[in-house]
């Protein structure tokens, strides 16, 4: 993988064109939310080889830190003392967030809009929402980085879906993902010990594992998950967007309706499901 440094512009974020191989597939890099690491997408199944940045025609490794296969996201120690310039983030992306954006490429600036977040592909739910965009111009490489008026990442481009539109993942993955890069170089995801009806359209908990975080909590069968980590859930696939975000350890909020009554709880997610 060979990086070279992009040229920084009225203080937005500085892209870095990387080229992945063996698969010599380009895409682009910035820094992270935490500015000790840089981050960028890989869309390739092909294992990853070593990193390389290009300065003053020389070649300096970078260190690999973490990928997640679920984002595409990987991670790479920020070699700070070449000048990577430290990029300004957004904590999260909401559905209210500004329409208009721009890309940051290599070569500029490229006006887009933020169409809608998608859940669902189909038949097929994601593992969590993604925003559609629209671009003035062709779709920049993945990894692109998306600001706001405030020349904030909002998140970067994940894949071309036409000529004008792309996938992008949330500034909130990325540091959903960092969080988990830092500890354990993968995603670990949070169990929280329910099964919710994929046939609903409400996420109605069929079943709650016996002695889990969820049972603990005062979770029943039949209630209906209203919100997640902050997250409304309104339908199974917001339902699964809202749980990629419940963290291990880390107290996640909880609201269910049971009877037509609203109940609000606190669960603490474990790592995984006991015995796997």
């Amino acid at each position: 993988m060979l990086l070279t440094c992009g040229a920084l512009a009225n203080g937005n974020p500085s892209p870095i064109a990387i080229e992945y191989l063996p698969t010599a597939t380009k895409a682009v890099a910035v820094t992270a939310p935490d500015s000790r690491f840089v981050v960028s997408v890989y869309t390739d199944s092909a294992p990853l080889s070593k990193a390389h940045m290009a300065v003053g025609g020389k070649n300096i490794s970078l260190k690999f830190s973490g990928q997640d296969t679920t984002t595409r996201l990987c991670f790479f120690q920020n070699p700070g003392d070449n000048k990577i310039s430290t990029a300004s983030w957004v904590e999260s992306f909401r559905k209210d967030s500004p329409e208009n954006l721009e890309a940051i490429t290599i070569d500029g600036a490229i006006l887009c809009t933020f169409d809608k977040w998608v859940t669902q592909v189909g038949d097929k739910v994601l593992p969590l929402g993604l925003l559609s965009i629209t671009f003035a111009g062709e779709v920049p490489p993945s990894g692109t980085p998306l600001i706001d008026a405030n020349g904030k990442i909002v998140g970067l481009i994940l894949q071309k879906i036409s000529a004008r539109n792309a996938y992008a993942i949330p500034s909130q993955a990325v540091r959903r993902v960092q969080h988990d890069i830092e500890g354990h170089r993968k995603l670990v995801r949070g169990w929280l010990g329910i099964s919710l009806s994929t046939e609903s359209i409400a996420p109605r908990i069929t079943h709650v594992w016996p002695d889990s975080p969820a049972d603990k909590a005062g979770l029943s069968e039949g209630d209906i998950l209203v919100s997640a980590s902050g997250y409304p859930t309104a339908r199974y696939p917001d339902a699964v967007n809202a749980l990629f975000y419940s963290i291990p350890g880390q107290s996640t909020p909880v609201q269910v309706s049971r009877k037509n009554q609203r109940i609000s709880c606190e669960i603490v997610p474990i790592p995984q499901k006991p015995g796997e």
